[in-house]
């Protein structure tokens, strides 16, 4: 029986990239031998063709330890549902009936989400209120129904599955999101606007409810130190696009912020609103891997 598997990594190219020999391949590529008992053990193979083979540092948990995931919300039809202010004044809906939203990832540009920023993005005529009807309806209301029942919404998949169809997908408020595609870093936001996000963002909710906590663990997963791990359990497609599904999310490896001490939580959360304002700056960028590995040596037995 083969007990080795000989394998060649090449990270972040697709099928129609691949070397057309073994000869370049040999050239481009990085050597890698394993045993077949570590293949079939791993969940993904591509951190162990990176000749990672993680074991457990002391002072660092999987990220399932400190919060639970959801992906965003699916409404089965986004242009119906994700509506303008303008649109809603038109229609003659109120935006209390909606949850504010956001639809697309590229408009979340910084690490920290701001409710300023929503209002921006709304007063210039962003897409940013989620339809979240309830029964019973104003006539306003029912009429746009009609509209969604003209264009044959209700035999879409997702929303012929809902009772009554036009009834929203909910969530609670996710204190992080997570990017779900992205061509770096894996990205996280600290949702200081308390808005919904559709699937665009994955949810994170952290079992501590102090939304300093939140922040701190948010300048965590965006430290050289988690993101270089982080890599590894996304999965790679075609000009090195990364996708994370909310499973991939789990095994992420970060300081045991559940015991650390408060004042390094609060420098942490501190040093978020410093990287959100000046992102390029390299110092805080290194003081964002200094205090990861401090809140790890804090947190491992001594």
């Amino acid at each position: 029986m083969m007990r080795q598997i000989t394998g060649w990594f090449l990270q972040g190219i697709g099928f129609d990239e691949a070397p057309p020999s073994l000869v370049e391949l040999r050239e481009t590529s990085r050597r890698v031998i394993l045993t077949r008992d570590e293949l079939m053990s791993a969940s993904k193979w591509e951190p162990l063709l990176q000749g990672k083979r993680h074991d457990a540092n002391p002072g660092w948990v999987t990220l399932e330890t400190l919060a639970s995931f959801r992906r965003g919300v699916a409404t089965g039809a986004n242009g119906f549902f994700l509506l303008s202010r303008d649109r809603l004044d038109a229609l003659g809906i109120s935006v209390e009936r909606c949850l504010p939203c956001v639809g697309r990832a590229s408009d979340v540009r910084g690490l920290i989400y701001r409710p300023s920023e929503f209002e921006a993005a709304a007063a210039a005529g962003g897409k940013l209120f989620l339809l979240n009807l309830k029964d019973p309806l104003t006539d306003e209301e029912k009429r746009y129904v009609r509209i969604g029942e003209d264009q044959s919404l209700t035999k879409r998949f997702l929303l012929a599955n809902r009772k009554p169809w036009y009834s929203m997908e909910q969530r609670p408020v996710a204190p992080i999101w997570a990017a779900v595609f992205g061509r770096g870093d894996l990205k996280f936001v600290f949702n200081e606007a308390s808005a919904r996000t559709l699937t665009n963002f994955h949810c994170l909710y952290p079992t501590n409810p102090n939304p300093v906590f939140h922040q701190a663990l948010t300048m965590c997963l965006n430290s050289t130190l988690v993101r270089e791990t982080s890599k590894l359990h996304g999965r790679v497609y075609g000009g090195g696009l990364n996708k994370f599904e909310p499973n991939d999310l789990k095994s992420i490896q970060v300081p045991d912020l559940n015991l650390t001490p408060k004042s390094l939580i609060l420098e942490m959360s501190k040093l978020l609103f410093a990287l959100d304002a000046q992102p390029q700056d390299s110092s805080l960028k290194e003081r964002a891997d200094e205090l990861c590995a401090q809140a790890a040596r804090e947190a491992s037995p001594s």
